[in-house]
């Protein structure tokens, strides 16, 4: 295999690299040995933990590298470390890595007459005494830290933030929630303090973003390293109070300024305690100094209650706390729930500086935020949460619980729920005028490539599978965009044309449409659909035989392909499929034979001419750009990984799809990157392991690819890992995914080289790096979990099937529909199969269902019930192994169930 370095300016990079590439380096050979890499591999697939079903436990060493985002979709967040510390503010419409002091909780315990103090972290505040270790798990969106010491209370403490499946609404509350379980352990009983400090950091928002071109590992290192305040002091303060209440069950420690209500750093926020009447509770609207506070409350468990601050002199702000005092008895447990909430409505968020805005050519910015509409001021907020905490909770744990009752490996569902943590970053905003603004990544001291980059986010899928509404917001923006001639703004709002993305728009919107209950959406967006399409077609393909032109065609590798690289091929020939099924629906059916005509030439020519034997590759047009050529291209299929996931089919002979995502597997997945040079950007080390952009088997690869081809992605990792599953291909599929896991497991890793992929470290398990933190393209995790139950759905036609490629004979896992959510079973033995479909959330008009049955004959006797009652139903056999089911339609509510049993002749 050949390797060269590929290096790129910052001013290329910002520029996003469009015209022929040329590099002078030495072009060198690799050596790597083969048979090596292959008893490593070995040594990874042997690996029994593949198929164990144990929760990570996040402990020493492995917590360093945590960075969990607790907020609501496009709410900002504070993100939690490893040491229990709310570490990153990120809740003034800022992306800046910020630490605000005097906000902690700590516990007082009386046992036998002997007092403890500690702080609920493992980091001392002043003399509040750290707690000397912790052990932490995860099941999204809860992150629990279970905390070690000579204590005679067992503590744990949880934090999230509802995250509840096609409500974005509840998904989308500016807060942080506390589970604070505390559980007398001995004989005796116990006197506890519980007490919570917050300080007044409205203002903040006035930090300046202090952006260097000297990349985001230098960026990210100054901004944390720099303190705006210290203690109750900073120049961004003045004018702060706070005032202590009772609203509805929950006590309340409210923050403000004097900062008025239409100024863009306006804001408030509120410490919750719920039920407060369960407990003797003090609040303090201030409470001075530090070593104030710990002398009042080390001792006898008060604090001096106070109700009101007046307003901060310039300079200056108050912290207040609210504290909770009780007696356990002998092996009694103490549930105690509070919530942090935030509101800064009038913000900025996007690309307000001249140095984001020009990417899209216009400006991108955020207009406030979408929590102000859906709550004018804080008092409608909390009156919202004490009235619904119990609800909020219990439906987010309705998710987390029916999610995680799935039976694929443990490890693998912490892995794919993990990555939704990204969801919950600031790569995300959501505004005001209901605008959802996608960066692709979070960077330094602000975003990572702005503008909802649509030939990055095209591969993100669970914002969508999971939030419907979501899903179409992101699509119509980009299709309200499209320009008079059908091209749509790869980066908003006027940009370029990017050729991956604008098919992955179109995909996109086919996917919006089978995530609906009706034809509605599609209707009013399919003109634009249809435009897009036949751009793509008129600049592309304008002879109309399905093989694309010579020219030039920016795609998310920042730069451009000629000719028909199958990468792009694919996407193509893809999209129009997809239009072609569109166009069917909106009944255009002169458009539909024309696209299907396309598709036909595109996909025989495809699949004769860019076919090596062994995997699809490239034909290059007569000039040169970032072209691969014979290389092994990771997304070479990327079009029928879209096809899988819309129930298009196969757009090429099955074996060879089959073969090809083998020698993917074969030349692409690295068992070891000892002696594989990455490029320019870093995203493993040396001694792990990953999928790399692309190989050259022949050693020929061009001086002109790109500069990424040597990158280890973990989008390819689930990119793969989601064919391989469709292939039963079950344990090389969970060996690469594997080692995404182990690559993000915690633990903090240093030594990468390179300034602009990553941060200089990683090993954080929420959100994968790229170009930046939380990663938008990692959202394509969810494409693994739709393979692995074999899902298909179409909501207008109010049809869903499975066709599980895990554990066929005993298989459950999580499903999401267009209103609604739940868990799929099945059960196999050699006389009968038993399949479920029960609803957990929301609803479901169902007419169709589709599943594997491999074994029916004329004397099979299949049965359908509906909560219990046997329904009428009528079948065929839809291919080899597949029974379609038609019942009249029903509408599935909450905790509904779908029962078919087939019992075979014995």
């Amino acid at each position: 295999m050949i390797i060269v370095l590929f290096l790129m300016s910052m001013s290329d990079l910002i520029g996003q690299v469009a015209h022929t590439l040329e590099s002078n380096e030495t072009v060198t050979s690799s050596n790597e040995d083969r048979e090596k890499l292959l008893e490593k591999y070995h040594e990874l697939s042997s690996n029994p933990v593949l198929f164990t079903h144990e929760q990570r436990v996040y402990k020493e060493d492995y917590l360093e590298g945590i960075q969990f985002p607790v907020g609501g979709i496009g709410t900002g967040c504070i993100q939690f470390n490893g040491k229990a510390q709310s570490k990153y503010w990120q809740i003034f419409n800022n992306m800046t890595h910020e630490f605000i002091p005097n906000s902690f909780f700590a516990i007082r315990e009386t046992s036998e007459e002997k007092v403890k103090v500690r702080a609920l972290q493992t980091e001392s505040v002043g003399d509040f005494k750290a707690m000397e270790a912790l052990e932490a798990t995860t099941k999204f969106p809860f992150l629990e830290y279970h905390f070690k010491d000579d204590l005679k209370t067992d503590i744990t403490m949880e934090v999230f933030n509802p995250f509840v499946p096609t409500d974005l609404k509840q998904s989308g509350i500016p807060a942080v929630f506390y589970r604070f379980v505390l559980k007398n352990t001995t004989k005796d009983p116990l006197e506890l303090s519980l007490l919570a400090s917050q300080q007044n950091a409205v203002g903040y928002s006035k930090v300046p973003i202090e952006h260097t071109e000297n990349g985001f590992a230098f960026n990210f290192k100054n901004a944390i390293d720099k303190r705006y305040a210290v203690d109750n002091t900073s120049q961004f303060y003045g004018g702060n109070f706070n005032t202590v209440s009772v609203q509805g069950k929950a006590k309340m420690l409210y923050m403000s300024s004097s900062i008025p209500q239409e100024d863009q750093h306006y804001g408030e926020m509120a410490l919750l305690l719920f039920d407060e009447d369960s407990y003797v509770s003090e609040a303090t609207s201030s409470w001075g100094n530090l070593e104030q506070l710990y002398r009042s409350f080390a001792k006898d468990g008060h604090i001096k209650q106070r109700k009101k601050t007046d307003s901060s002199k310039k300079g200056a702000t108050y912290s207040g706390a609210l504290n909770m005092v009780f007696t356990l008895k002998p092996g009694e447990t103490k549930v105690v729930h509070m919530a942090l909430a935030w509101y800064f409505p009038n913000g900025k968020n996007g690309g307000f500086m001249d140095k984001w805005d020009t990417w899209g050519n216009g400006d991108w910015e955020g207009n406030g935020n979408k929590y102000a509409i859906y709550w004018d001021n804080m008092a409608t907020l909390t009156n919202y949460l004490q009235e619904n905490y119990g609800t909020l909770i219990q439906n987010t744990e309705n998710f987390t619980n029916t999610l995680f009752s799935s039976n694929l490996p443990q490890w693998l569902i912490e892995r794919l729920s993990n990555q939704l943590a990204i969801m919950k970053s600031r790569t995300l905003f959501h505004d005001k005028d209901d605008y959802v603004g996608l960066w692709e990544g979070t960077g330094g001291c602000d975003g990572s490539c702005a503008g909802n980059c649509n030939h990055v986010w095209h591969y993100a899928q669970a914002h969508a599978r999971l939030f419907p509404e979501l899903g179409k917001k992101i699509r119509n923006q980009a299709f309200d965009l499209i320009k008079p001639n059908g091209q749509i703004p790869y980066r908003q709002p006027a940009g370029s044309f990017a050729f991956d993305g604008q098919c992955g728009d179109i995909l996109g919107a086919y996917r919006e449409h089978l995530l609906s209950e009706d034809n509605t959406w599609l209707l009013q967006y399919y003109p634009a659909i249809k435009k897009a399409m036949n751009y793509v077609i008129e600049e592309h393909d304008n002879d109309m035989d399905g093989w694309l032109s010579d020219k030039a065609k920016h795609t998310t590798y920042d730069a451009s392909m000629t000719g028909n690289p199958s990468f792009l091929s694919s996407l193509y020939l893809a999209a129009l499929m997809a239009s072609k099924e569109m166009a069917l629906v909106v009944k255009d059916q002169a458009q539909a034979d024309e696209w299907k005509l396309i598709a036909e030439k595109s996909a025989e020519k495809q699949s004769d001419s860019l076919w090596n034997g062994e995997y699809f590759y490239q034909r290059k047009g007569e000039k040169n750009a970032t072209d691969y050529e014979n290389g092994c291209h990771a997304d070479q299929l990327l079009g029928q990984w879209w096809a899988d996931q819309l129930g298009l089919g196969n757009l090429y002979p099955d074996y060879k799809v089959k073969v090809a995502n083998e020698a993917i597997l074969k030349y692409n997945f690295k068992s070891d990157l000892s002696v594989h040079d990455q490029g320019h950007r870093t995203f493993a080390l040396p001694q792990e392991a990953g999928m790399v952009v692309t190989t050259w088997p022949n050693d020929d690869r061009p001086k002109y690819a790109s500069g990424y081809s040597g990158e280890v992605w973990s989008t390819f990792e689930y990119t793969i890992g989601a064919q391989l599953f469709k292939y039963n291909k079950i344990q090389d599929a969970l060996t690469i995914l594997r080692t995404g896991f182990e690559r993000y497991d915690g633990k903090y890793r240093t030594g990468y080289i390179g300034k602009w992929g990553n941060f200089g470290f990683s090993g954080n398990p929420f959100g994968d790096d790229e170009c930046g933190q939380f990663y938008g393209r990692a959202l394509s995790q969810w494409s693994v979990w739709l393979a692995a139950q074999g899902f298909e759905y179409n909501g207008p036609e109010q049809t869903i099937g499975f066709d599980p490629k895990w554990k066929p004979d005993d298989h459950r896992s999580f499903f999401s529909t267009a209103k609604g959510w739940g868990i799929f079973t099945q059960q196999r033995n050699k006389n009968q199969q038993i399949n479920t479909i029960t609803l957990k959330h929301g609803s479901l008009k169902l007419k169709q269902i589709v599943l594997d049955m491999p074994v029916v004959s004329k004397s099979s006797k299949i049965q359908v019930k509906h909560n219990g009652e046997k329904i009428t139903f009528s079948s065929k056999r839809n291919s080899q192994t597949k029974t379609l089911l038609e019942i009249d339609e029903i509408t599935m509510g909450k905790n509904s169930m779908m029962e078919i049993t087939i019992d075979h002749e014995k």
